[in-house]
C-alpha cells in the first residue's frame, strides 16, 4: 500500500490516567487510510523538521478514521502538541508506514502477543482485525505490562473480547504490584516462562521499550525460537 499525506481532523481527545494521550481523528482528504494492523503513521508537528511517528491502535476496518494512544509522560514536542489539539482542529500525517505486521506464515499456528506501556497500541490493532475482521480462530495471548495498578486502563475491553472469543486470552502484568496482587507480577518474561511449557509452533509480537524487547528476544532464542518467529517494534 502506498504511503499517502492525510489531512484529518480530531473528533475525539481524552487524556487516560494523567499519562497516555488517547485521540481519534476523522480523515478529510484522502477520505479512508488503507493500512494492515501494526503500522503506524508519521504526523506533522508545526516547529519541528522531523515527523513524530505514532502506531495506529484502530482496527483498520474503520478506514475512515485512526486512533493513536501516546505516553505523553515525557512532555516532548509531540506530546505537548498533541495534548494541545482540540475537536475540530486538522492535522497531517503521511501513512501507512511499517512492517509490524502479522506474518502470512503457516507455521504459526498459535500466536503470542506481548507488550509494555503504549506499546499497547499496534497489539490492540492487530488482535481487534483478528477477532472481529478476520475471524481467526487460533489461540491468540496477550500478556500486557504496566508498573502500578493506576496505570492500567482498557483492561474491561480486552477481558471483554475473552468472554466473546474463546480463542483469546488476557494477561495483565504489573512490576509494581500492591500486595496481594492475583495475577501476574514482575517482567513480562517472567510470566512468559509460568505460563508456557513449549514455545513451538507459536509466532511471537513484542512491542514495547527497548529492554522489554531484547529481555523478550534473549529468553525465547534461549529457548529455542527461530529468530523468523519473533516479530517486534520499539519505541523507546
Amino acid at each position: 500500500m502506498p504511503v499517502q499525506t492525510f489531512t484529518a481532523k480530531v473528533s475525539d481527545h481524552t487524556l487516560i490516567k494523567d499519562k497516555f494521550q488517547y485521540v481519534t481523528f476523522e480523515l478529510i482528504e484522502p477520505q479512508t487510510l488503507n493500512f494492515q494492523a501494526g503500522q503506524y503513521l508519521m504526523m506533522n508537528v508545526p516547529g519541528m523538521a522531523a515527523k513524530k511517528s505514532y502506531s495506529i491502535a484502530s482496527n483498520p476496518a474503520e478506514n475512515y478514521k485512526v486512533e493513536i494512544l501516546v505516553d505523553v509522560s515525557p512532555q516532548g514536542d509531540g506530546s505537548l502538541y498533541l495534548q494541545s489539539l482540540n475537536p475540530g482542529e486538522t492535522i497531517s500525517f503521511m501513512a501507512p508506514i511499517g512492517r509490524f505486521v502479522l506474518a502470512p506464515d503457516p507455521t504459526e499456528p498459535k500466536l503470542v502477543f506481548v507488550a509494555t506501556g503504549s506499546g499497547i497500541s499496534a497489539v490492540r490493532s492487530i488482535i481487534l482485525n483478528l477477532l472481529h475482521t478476520q475471524h481467526d480462530l487460533r489461540p491468540l495471548s496477550l500478556h500486557w505490562g504496566l508498573r502500578y495498578p493506576q496505570d492500567i486502563f482498557w483492561e474491561q475491553d480486552f477481558f471483554l473480547l475473552h468472554e466473546s472469543f474463546s480463542n483469546f486470552t488476557f494477561d495483565l502484568v504489573l512490576s509494581r504490584p500492591p500486595e496481594n496482587w492475583p495475577l501476574c507480577s514482575g517482567r513480562v518474561t517472567d510470566c512468559l516462562k509460568k505460563h508456557y511449557q513449549s514455545l513451538a509452533n507459536t509466532g511471537f509480537y513484542l512491542c514495547g521499550n527497548k529492554p522489554m524487547i531484547e529481555d523478550v528476544s534473549q529468553y525465547l532464542l534461549s529457548q529455542g525460537v527461530s529468530e523468523t518467529h519473533i516479530h517486534h517494534e520499539q519505541f523507546y
